[in-house]
This record gives structure tokens, sequence and C-alpha cells, in this order.
């Protein structure tokens, strides 16, 4: 029976804590909507509530990516491989099968 209670304590303490949560953001929206200032002052620099109520996201574009710099390198060149001079030609050569065949 107490391991019973002992799991209990904990969500009423949560459920205390959301109503806090509730009650404080409905309290900050009947402030804000219920704000009003004596006098025809529209300015209201003093006023921290309408500097922040004044105060709109500022809107900044991505920075541009500095393109990757790349490491360039001569190539080293190789000689070409000699020609050879004189064809040698098989006697008993026979053509290969073709690459693609249509009967197969």
């Amino acid at each position: 029976m107490s391991s019973h209670r002992s799991s209990h304590k904990p969500r009423r303490w949560g459920v205390l804590l959301g109503l806090l949560c509730i009650a404080l953001v409905l309290l900050g929206g009947t402030l804000q909507v219920a704000h009003t200032h004596t006098g025809g002052d529209l300015s209201h620099s003093d006023c921290s509530l309408c500097v922040t109520a004044h105060v709109v996201a500022q809107i900044v574009s991505n920075p541009i990516p500095v393109p990757a710099e790349l490491a360039v390198a001569a190539a080293p060149t190789f000689k070409a491989a000699p020609h050879p001079v004189r064809v040698s030609v098989f006697a008993l050569f026979t053509r290969p099968p073709p690459a693609v065949s249509t009967l197969a």
C-alpha cells in the first residue's frame, strides 16, 4: 500500500506545477490586454511591457558559405609507352564473341 502512495505524490506535484504554469500564462495575457497608460503619451519608452510588445523578430539571412579551397598541384607526367614497331599476327586468331547477343 505504501508504494501506491509514493507513486501518487509525483503526479500531484506535476499537476500543481502544470496548473501554476497555466495560471501564469493566463495572468500574463490578461495583464497585456488590460495594459493602458494615462495621458496622451504614445512613446511609452519607460514601460518595459510596451517596449517588449513593439520589438519584432529580426530576419537574418543565412550566411553565404565560403567555398572550400581546393589544393591544386601539378600532376606527374608519365612517358608514353613505346608503340610496337611491328604488329604480330597470330595465324590461328578467331574473332571474339560479340558484346551483346540478340539470340541469347
